[in-house]
């Protein structure tokens, strides 16, 4: 024996998130993690967190920003390294302390961290970890964790306590620094999953659902058409994309209860996603263009599971305006079944009169840390108060529609 401490289980690990107040896990599989993941799965079954399976890490960062809009407390998101190239954007525009400072606490699962694991991505992936998890992350002081294990707990709470102070607490973890204790099972409930006839979801929740108030006899400007949304929902979140769309939306509908997405591409659905999931008494409306719609990966999530509190619109002018004049790929099918696509009029080069997005307006509620200036920091601030003081949502954990999500 030595004298030397057994590593930390899977059970214990997961145990350790449970005590240390985690209730939302964002996850992706891995197989470095299987068994602590199918450990999630059963701690979700039986109502102690709630587990989100996610099919691309970009989702994960907005989702986690979702979550925290809902419930104030900062998610869980479990990644592979790999997927840090993937989930940067999201990561670089919620959590910096540069931008929405959004609180969350990850894990970042390390392949290629030993010298059993053959595998020349995986090798190459584990020769950039280190770098990766601090550029992304921006603070090496808030990565822990070592290949080894030596004080996993520890580790564990230090990341957590981090998170939980309002920044992000990253745990790289290793093969090596765990045991696994259990034997993964095939979860039978994701095989009875039925996904609702696309049909179905354009009369409910596609174009075929817009109200009156939305159905123009011909393309509209940008403008006017936020303008309406805003109106057709004087009591919802609404959560619009980043470019143009937020610009126009801080210029002509700024309100409480606005959130302007920046710098996170094809993001917006996630965060409203989550935050629909988070408070179901809430109305959340989602507020894309079209080249932000496309590059969402949220798609597969809502024909799995589509909030009935949640709307997402689509602005489609058929060009990527705040980039240029480049024609967008033609909406799909899909998305005039899953959204309520508005037909907009495309800018002209260098006619748009918005200026960028910034600290001012109705989000701007509380005095900013020592008298600093407000920031985009402020306005996030700003939209989470007016969630947690609107309608009769989600006061504590024990109130939770805890389940199997998808």
């Amino acid at each position: 024996m030595g004298g030397e401490k057994a590593l930390t289980s899977d059970v214990e690990l997961l145990q350790e998130y449970i005590q240390l107040g985690i209730r939302d896990i964002l996850s992706v599989p891995c197989s470095i993690t299987d068994t602590w993941q199918w450990l999630a799965a059963q701690a979700s079954l039986a109502g102690s967190l709630r587990l989100t399976m996610s099919n691309h890490e970009g989702n994960l960062p907005g989702l986690a920003a979702g979550v925290f809009f809902g419930t104030g407390q900062p998610a869980l998101v479990h990644m592979q390294n790999t997927g840090l190239f993937n989930a940067g954007d999201g990561f670089l525009t919620l959590v910096s302390p540069a931008i929405y400072q959004i609180p969350v606490a990850v894990i970042v699962t390390c392949r290629g961290s030993y010298p059993d694991d053959s595998s020349e991505p995986h090798q190459e992936i584990g020769r950039r970890t280190d770098e990766l998890t601090a550029t992304i992350f921006g603070d090496s002081r808030s990565v822990f964790g070592s290949d080894s294990g030596g004080c996993l707990l520890d580790q564990v709470r230090a990341s957590v306590s981090v998170a939980q102070a309002g920044g992000v607490g990253v745990l790289k973890l290793s093969p090596a620094a765990f045991r696994k204790t259990v034997t993964a099972q095939l979860a039978s409930s994701f095989a009875a999953l039925t996904i609702e006839p696309l049909e179905a979801l354009r009369m409910t929740k596609g174009e075929l659902s817009l109200p009156a108030t939305l159905r123009f006899a011909s393309a509209v400007h940008r403008d006017q058409a936020i303008a309406a949304i805003v109106a057709a929902h004087p009591k919802a979140a609404i959560l619009f994309c980043n470019g143009y769309t937020s610009r126009a939306a801080q210029a002509v509908a700024d309100r409480w209860g606005n959130f302007y997405n920046l710098g996170y591409m094809g993001g917006t659905l996630a965060i409203g996603w989550a935050l629909a999931r988070s408070r179901p008494d809430l109305e959340v409306v989602v507020v894309d263009g079209d080249q932000n719609a496309q590059m969402s990966t949220m798609k597969d999530h809502l024909l799995a599971s589509y909030p009935a509190n949640l709307y997402w619109y689509v602005l489609n002018n058929h060009v990527g305006a705040s980039v240029g004049t480049a024609d967008s790929i033609p909406l799909a099918l899909i998305y005039r079944s899953l959204a309520r696509v508005i037909e907009a009029i495309p800018d002209q080069p260098d006619s748009f009169p918005h200026p960028r997005v910034c600290a001012r307006g109705a989000n701007i509620v509380d005095d900013p840390p020592s008298g600093e200036k407000p920031n985009l920091a402020s306005l996030a601030r700003g939209f989470r108060a007016w969630v947690q003081q609107t309608s009769q949502g989600v006061k504590d954990e024990s109130s939770y529609s805890f389940g199997q999500n998808v």
